[in-house]
């Protein structure tokens, strides 16, 4: 099946045709990058509840001094390795220490890091094996989906983890694409593999053994042999993955008894493959059914592309790319947990052969004007998923505030417009003007999404409106914090690592024991914080209520912030 297009211009005869060509496309694709993920990256607050808990446990390295062990206040954190809590803190170090405005962002700097570096190594792949033009859109395309700008945006282990599977991946390519007949890797190529595979393994454990040892064990089965992975050096490249991960897991498992793979391996992985952990359960075939819309706006190519990566389906650089994609999405489809970042490491690859697919149909047009039929299926599933997007964006806008939010409206408008421009280049014929439009309107929508209408809203984020309010109230400072009834990880990061959690009972001992102390008590525990007071609840001075939306919880909640009258 073949979709028709009007010819057009081919892109290597203009000043952006050459540069994408040249090692300026690098550059190009870093400015995209950057305008894709900024926007957002130090207004939004910290979102409960993982990238609050990795932000404020990096944060007590640094207030401790402490880097072997991971704790999230008191608990010890003993689920992933610690190999992004140290970027993390380092990251914070490097940057002077944290934003009294916003104390997350620093912490976000090795996920952006990571999403940035993730769409250079794509754009490296691609050149090597698909052509520069190829490269670039690819990733283009991978840099504008939505699921990579959320985590770019994001305190945690994913788009970090992405960026040292790339770099394995790569290496990994270069040893195989070739055939038998290749010719040795140098030894920083061998080297490179290992030493991400070692850093992947101290970022998130096995999970870029996974993906990487299943796509080299499917490579081999096409290959009918496994002589080409001794171009990676297995026993040497072994002991740099070693040197590596194992002196932190040794000694982690040291200090805690044991308790760390025990947690890891024994409590936290195994729950995630018998069941689904913390209610993240779908069925089989949820990912597919996502992929459109986490893909967005990059989905429509990845699906045009289809017909394409069948036809040249015995390509090596196609097949490497399906070893890479089939094996572990069928893996992780029948996974009972199931989140949406768990297939971000195979996204590099199904935009790397969609951008192939595009390049080599603006090399190659064929004759005609019309769509074929299959085409004309994708187009409209694509447009529907973005004016969905639109019109959700606009109806949320107002997410528990009451109010219109303007700029709400305007990302929603933004969306829609989007959907409806490319879809009429795209009918047109015009790949490459739609392939321009969805890169520039991408930068614009997500700038929008996240840098304005999301920072602009006001009820989810209490723990930043708390702290504001406090702040207000009494400028000149504060007692030790007391919470009751509200135990986000996100009021932690507000409030510091002294701050204590409990019940509204726990709330009047604590200002019995605390005169200078601050409650924060949710309403559901109001009724307990006065009764446990008794006759000292006339000394109570309540400074503020506020009120916000437990998007964690999906429940409104009100909060009053108490003292003592005088302290």
């Amino acid at each position: 099946m073949t979709d028709a297009v009007l010819p057009e211009a081919p892109a290597e005869r203009s000043i952006l045709g050459w540069a994408i060509r040249s090692p300026l496309a690098y550059a190009l694709i870093l400015l995209l990058g950057l305008a894709l993920f900024l926007p957002g990256f130090t207004t939004l607050p910290a979102v409960d509840r993982d990238e609050a808990r990795f932000a404020q446990s990096s944060r007590q390295m640094l207030e401790s001094r402490d880097f072997l062990h991971i704790r999230f206040q008191d608990d010890a954190r003993l689920k992933k390795p610690v190999g992004i809590y140290w970027l993390e803190a380092a990251a914070t170090a490097l940057a002077g220490g944290e934003d009294a405005s916003n104390p997350v962002w620093t912490y976000r700097l090795p996920s952006l890091i990571g999403a940035l570096g993730a769409m250079l190594v794509t754009l490296w792949i691609g050149r090597r094996w698909f052509g520069a033009e190829a490269g670039f859109l690819g990733a283009a395309i991978l840099g504008t989906c939505l699921l990579l700008g959320y985590e770019a945006r994001q305190a945690k282990t994913d788009a970090f983890l992405l960026l040292t599977i790339l770099v394995a991946i790569g290496e990994l390519a270069a040893a195989w694409i070739p055939g038998p007949a290749g010719s040795a890797l140098p030894r920083y190529r061998w080297v490179t593999f290992w030493a991400a595979i070692g850093i992947g393994i101290l970022i998130k454990g096995p999970i870029i053994l996974f993906v990487v040892g299943l796509t080299a064990a499917t490579l081999a089965i096409i290959d009918r042999g496994v002589g080409w992975l001794r171009r990676l050096r297995p026993w040497p490249g072994i002991a740099i993955a070693a040197a590596i991960a194992l002196p932190w897991l040794i000694a982690i498992t040291i200090a805690t008894k044991g308790a760390f793979l025990t947690e890891s391996v024994g409590a936290d992985m195994a729950s995630k493959l018998a069941g689904a952990q913390e209610s993240h359960g779908a069925p089989p075939g949820s990912y597919l059914a996502l992929l459109p819309v986490t893909f967005w706006p990059g989905s429509l190519f990845a699906l045009l592309a289809i017909p394409w990566i069948w036809r040249n389906r015995r390509d090596r650089a196609v097949l490497f790319c399906l070893a890479w994609v089939v094996p572990a999405w069928l893996v992780l489809e029948f996974v009972p947990t199931k989140l949406p970042h768990y297939v971000l490491p195979l996204y590099p690859a199904l935009a790397l052969l969609a951008g192939a697919a595009l390049a080599d149909r603006l090399a190659r047009p064929a004759p005609g004007s019309r769509l074929t039929s299959g085409a004309w299926a994708a187009l409209i599933l694509w447009a529907l998923i973005g004016l969905a997007l639109g019109v959700v964006l606009i109806v949320a806008a107002p997410l528990g505030d009451h109010r219109p939010s303007i700029r709400g409206i305007l990302a929603g408008l933004a969306i829609l417009g989007l959907a409806t421009g490319v879809a009429w280049l795209m009918r047109r014929g015009e790949r490459l003007r739609a392939a321009a439009a969805m890169f520039v309107g991408a930068a614009l929508i997500w700038g929008l999404v996240f840098g304005a209408a999301l920072p602009a809203l006001e009820a989810p984020w209490i723990a930043p409106r708390l702290k504001e309010a406090l702040f207000e109230a009494l400028p000149t400072g504060h007692g030790p914090i007391f919470i009751a009834g509200y135990a986000e990880p996100s009021a932690t990061v507000a409030f510091g690592t002294a701050t204590k959690f409990g019940s509204g009972s726990d709330a009047a001992d604590f200002l019995t024991t605390h005169p200078d102390g601050i409650a924060i008590v949710e309403a559901d525990q109001k009724g307990a914080f006065y009764s446990r007071l008794g006759d000292a609840a006339a000394t109570l001075q309540k400074i503020v209520t506020v009120d916000g939306y437990n998007y964690a919880k999906g429940k409104r909640v009100s909060l009053a912030i108490y003292r003592k009258a005088g302290a």
